[in-house]
């Protein structure tokens, strides 16, 4: 089958040789997968590939040029050696290296044994009796790719499916290569997509760009693979690791190679296009723990390992999950001795139970195994990983022994599931050191990653009850702390202003001391337990002077949204409150806009809501993407770090995190309902003149903004119930300076939108619809600067509208909440 790919270059990085992120001793590379278990690799590959059909005396190609078709007169076939409509050809009349070329042609339709064409250039020659020496040579640019890949034992039969989690493991992506003006094609890297909708096997990341045009025919492309190799666990395998019990798939010379299968189609979306081929003849040699590459003995052993709470020094039996632990391992040369500089890796993972590393969607293989490195050389200290390590020191040397120590510290999100995890049944954690000669090379490196130790994981270094949020009352607009109702959870939209009504407490008895206090909005997700910050207020209580044994916390200043002074939906405070039988009560309020800005990146988005079509792919600030969707919902969150002493007399800090319910965010025009209850068209005018503008802003004079709801119910008779917002921001501004002409508060002074009626926003009933009136004030218009308007209305069934001056293109990304879709 005519369809050649060529690999033409590979080479195989290691972190412990090339440096995390792969970026150093570029020249110092494998040609085959090597290493060990838990070690990430960079695999960079190029390729050539070229297609064509061949004819030969017995499979003549007869040229018809009337009716503009090719026919095969043996047993070829066209579909098998890579031809696709839409196919850009040459049609030769010899086959060299240089080809005599009679037309060139684009193919319209195919079958096996036919190629109908139009002629681009050329002239065909009419020949029924066929070519014997003819080729067609295709040479329409490929700019998509699929590409699958696995790592299976070295006389295992081509496969991609992951050994970990039993699903194929694969990436695509288009734009690959693509035409940039004047047949110059792009050359830069495309980062491909996950493939299907499991994350349980990706350790890494895949790209790849279209590096050369080697002939008229020949394509160079470049693939850059990061991964990990595995597998170093499966749940039911614990007693083997523990007693270093080999599995049968690295056993012996037992190892596992590299496959892969590219994939590359001149349209993404049409697999008819496609040209691939299954690569699976390079053996690897890879090693499992204590061994140099597949069955090689180690030069190195560990001697010890130790645990400790970090800044109390006190022994641990294992990993603390609810506070940071030092881990101390020293390590043995078994010949010769070690040196300054010599490189040393620390491995940390959790070990899973089955149901938590396969089919999982929102997390994948390092996050399901809660993995992390890092490395450091002999004679220095401060690095860190990726995630938990922290602080890793390697000590100089002392002969043929060496000391390596580095803080585990875990994320809100792990303490909370491995707390949960180890309530209910024994859970085990794993660590590893790298070690080996620094000055060998990656092709006879003598590296080996020794399992330092498997343990059970020691209980939290939390200490509970050292602080409680006791009052968590959230107001909405049209309500007044003290005075209106209010409720713990709430239905808003984006834009909308909240105040929080609270109260804390500290449990002085525990000598408790607030570190830090943040007010957040925030996505949660109520399976997993993750969560993101979408917006973050900071106090710092530690600065805070202690008098009577009472941390003096005080605070009264705003959140400087535009508001009128002394809006309570602009307030920040905190003052001292009772103090009961050593239980010191703090209390406050802390106004919260609901965060609206698309436009803004959020890259602590779960990459679940990926959205290509979106701004910044869908990871932003615009709360209503995230609420009620792939199990988040918004909420509020008062989190803080608290020193205190447990009733053990051990001291330590502790994370909380305290919710509020749901507060579901609806999207603009959007209210749960369909249709929406209320619809409502934004228009401007000329104040002077009443002259519609289309959306525009004027400068130096008065703009009216008229906001016109519509009632789906039918013609509204009062406006007893109804209040609104008009509300105006410049385009793309950076934080939270929008400003709002109310119909129930007073507006703060001097900004841009002023009443054209009265001294709130003007609202009046127009042939059975609510109308919301203002200015806005022409002196304080930037001449140039675009605006967004948007309004904003509520009575027994809210709802809120926004549209985009100039051009009154109606916002909505998320959809309404019938129609939203689970993401894959």
């Amino acid at each position: 089958m005519p369809i050649n790919i060529l690999v033409t270059n590979t080479k195989y990085f290691t972190e412990y040789k090339n440096d995390v992120g792969f970026v150093s001793n570029l020249g110092d590379f494998a040609n085959n997968l090597q290493g060990s278990v838990m070690e990430n690799v960079k695999l960079v590959r190029e390729l050539n590939i070229n297609w064509f059909a061949k004819s030969s005396t017995s499979d003549r190609f007869a040229v018809d040029t009337s009716l503009n078709v090719i026919t095969r007169k043996g047993g070829g076939n066209f579909l098998n050696d890579g031809a696709s409509v839409g196919d850009i050809f040459d049609f030769t009349n010899q086959v060299s290296t240089s080809p005599t070329i009679i037309f060139e042609g684009q193919v319209q339709s195919i079958s096996a044994t036919q190629i109908v064409y139009t002629v681009l250039s050329g002239s065909p020659v009419n020949d029924p009796n066929g070519y014997g020496d003819a080729e067609i040579r295709f040479k329409t640019p490929l700019t998509a790719l699929v590409y699958k890949f696995g790592l299976i034992d070295n006389t295992e039969s081509f496969n991609v499916i992951s050994k970990v989690s039993g699903n194929e493991q694969g990436y695509y992506g288009s734009n690959i290569g693509f035409d940039t003006g004047g047949g110059v094609r792009d050359t830069n890297f495309v980062t491909l997509s996950r493939l299907g909708q499991y994350e349980d096997w990706r350790t890494g990341t895949v790209r790849a760009r279209f590096s050369q045009q080697v002939n008229d025919y020949i394509q160079k492309f470049e693939i850059e693979h990061e991964f990990t190799i595995l597998p170093y666990y499966l749940d039911g395998e614990l007693s083997n690791l523990q007693n270093n019990v080999i599995p049968p798939l690295l056993n012996g010379l037992n190892s596992l190679k590299y496959v892969f299968n590219p994939e590359f189609r001149t349209v993404l979306s049409n697999p008819n296009t496609a040209k691939s081929y299954d690569f699976d003849i390079n053996l690897g040699s890879t090693a499992w723990f204590n061994e140099n590459f597949n069955g090689f003995n180690s030069e190195y052993k560990v001697n010890s390992i130790t645990y400790t709470e970090f800044g109390t020094a006190n022994s641990a039996d294992g990993l603390l999950i609810g506070g940071k632990t030092t881990v101390s391992i020293q390590v043995e040369k078994l010949n010769g001795n070690f040196v300054i500089g010599d490189k040393v890796g620390v491995y940390a993972s959790y070990l899973p139970e089955q149901n938590e590393y396969t089919n999982t969607t929102l997390s994948d293989l390092k996050q399901n195994f809660i993995y992390d490195n890092a490395f450091e050389t002999s004679g220095n200290s401060g690095a860190n990983g990726q995630d938990f390590i922290t602080n890793m020191s390697v000590f100089s040397p002392i002969g043929n022994l060496m000391t390596v120590a580095f803080d585990v510290e875990y994320n809100t999100n792990q303490k909370a599931f491995l707390s949960g995890k180890l309530s209910q049944n024994p859970t085990y954690f794993l660590i590893g050191v790298q070690l080996g000669d620094n000055t060998l090379t990656n092709q006879s490196s003598d590296r080996t990653i020794l399992l330092a130790d498997v343990n059970l994981y020691d209980e939290s270094a939390d200490i509970p009850d050292l602080m409680h949020v006791t009052k968590y009352d959230i107001y909405s607009h049209e309500e007044q702390i003290g005075l209106g109702q209010f409720s713990t959870d709430k239905t808003s939209w984006n834009e909308d202003g909240l105040v929080v009504d609270f109260t804390f407490d500290l449990d002085l008895n525990k000598q408790a001391v607030l570190n830090t206090l943040e007010f957040n909005l925030v996505a949660y997700n109520t399976v997993t337990n993750q969560f993101w910050n979408i917006d973050t207020y900071s106090f710092s209580p530690a600065t805070a002077i202690i008098s009577g044994g009472i941390q003096q916390i005080n605070e009264n200043t705003t959140r400087n949204y535009i508001l009128k002074a002394n809006d309570q939906f602009n307030d920040v405070q905190i003052s001292v409150g009772s103090n009961v039988g050593g239980i010191q009560n703090y209390d406050g309020r802390f106004a919260q806009k609901i965060s609206w800005q698309d436009w803004i990146q959020n890259l602590g988005v779960d990459t679940i809501f990926y959205d290509g079509t979106e701004p910044n792919n869908n990871f932003n600030n615009k709360s209503s993407n995230y609420s009620l969707l792939n199990d988040y919902e918004i909420r509020l969150a008062i989190s803080s770090n608290v020193a205190g002493v447990s009733t053990l007399n051990v001291a330590g800090n502790t994370d909380y995190l305290f919710l509020s319910p749901t507060i579901t965010v609806y999207d603009y025009e959007k209210d749960g309902l369909i249709p929406p209850v209320w619809s409502c068209v934004i228009e401007t005018f000329d104040f002077a003149t009443s002259t519609n503008l289309g959306g525009a802003i004027l400068s130096g004079q008065d703009t009216l903004i008229r906001s016109t709801w519509t009632n789906s119910n039918g013609a509204v008779t009062s406006l007893a119930s109804i209040w609104g917002i008009n509300r105006i921001e410049e385009t793309g501004q950076q934080g939270y300076d929008i400003t709002e002409m109310s119909s129930l508060n007073e507006p703060s002074a001097n900004q841009i939108l002023k009443p054209n009626s009265g001294t709130k926003l003007f609202v009046y009933l127009n042939a059975g619809n609510v109308v919301f009136e203002c200015l806005v004030d022409g002196s304080q218009v930037v001449a140039g600067q675009e605006y967004n308007l948007s309004s904003r209305i509520q009575d027994q069934s809210p709802s809120d509208a926004k549209l985009t001056s100039p051009d009154n293109i109606t916002k909505d990304t998320s959809g309404t909440p019938e129609t939203k879709t689970e993401a894959p």
